[in-house]
């Protein structure tokens, strides 16, 4: 969902966080506008060591929260920048119920809006898991009202809440209508998108592997007990042969199975 028209969101700036960050680890950087504390940033891919409010436009950049200093046990370069962020540990965020309310566990990650989190969405980059709960009941927060591009006005609550820094991906449901048959296999066997081709020449290779190797061993110790029973003076050499060949099924099974895993990978 795009919004545009925001009245302003300068009124989240004049908002208290409702606790104080505890983050292990932050790290200075640089920004070329003012970051309040609370603000999901994102890196800057034209400058070394500068970040900017994170939005679902840059969200694959996501890399922390702005913070204090001294809300952190260990702050990198201090001095060296206007920014510090955090990267691990918890730290109070600032969201919106644009989603609709936060409850403690789900993924909060960016939003429309400049530096300001919500409830995740599928494909959506988050920050981490909140800690507690946020919805139009939440003390501490503000209405704010916006405009979306159909012209339609709403309101929405803003506010912080506190969240486990932990960044990644929301795959829930991700391209689930658009993904083949054999696709949703796959992905539940390797936890990502496969393409069909790699898909049929894995179950190519195993199915091929699968037959040579009952063909192998059948025939090998087949072979083996009828060759003992007419020479059985031989059994020596046919066992050494039965080996040979029981061998050569390991070393299929084995490059069979490195090649289905390189190619589901």
């Amino acid at each position: 969902m795009l919004i545009t028209g925001v009245t302003s969101l300068l009124v989240l700036l004049s908002l208290a966080p409702a606790g104080a960050s505890s983050a292990n680890i932050s790290k200075s950087y640089h920004a070329t506008t003012a970051i309040p504390n609370g603000s999901m940033v994102s890196l800057d891919p034209t400058k070394t060591d500068y970040v900017v409010p994170a939005n679902l436009d840059n969200g694959s950049r996501l890399v922390g929260v702005a913070v204090a200093t001294n809300d952190s046990l260990l702050a990198v370069n201090p001095n060296q920048g206007n920014v510090q962020v955090a990267t691990s540990g918890s730290a109070t965020v600032l969201v919106s119920t644009l989603n609709g309310p936060i409850k403690t566990g789900d993924e909060v990650a960016v939003s429309p809006f400049n530096g300001i989190g919500a409830k995740a969405q599928p494909g959506s980059h988050y920050i981490g898991l909140a800690e507690n709960s946020f919805n139009t009941g939440t003390a501490g927060g503000a209405n704010q009202e916006v405009t979306n591009q159909a012209g339609k006005t709403s309101k929405l609550y803003v506010g912080y809440v506190k969240v486990t820094i932990s960044i990644g991906l929301n795959n829930t449901g991700v391209g689930s209508q658009q993904l083949s048959t054999l696709q949703r296999l796959g992905k539940s066997l390797t936890g990502h998108t496969v393409s069909n081709l790699r898909i049929i020449l894995s179950l190519v290779i195993a199915i091929g592997a699968l037959l040579t190797l009952i063909t192998l061993i059948y025939g090998a110790i087949y072979g083996s007990i009828i060759s003992v029973g007419r020479n059985p003076l031989a059994k020596h050499a046919i066992f050494r042969t039965l080996g040979s060949v029981l061998g050569m099924a390991v070393i299929t099974a084995v490059t069979a199975a490195l090649l289905v895993i390189f190619l589901l990978r």
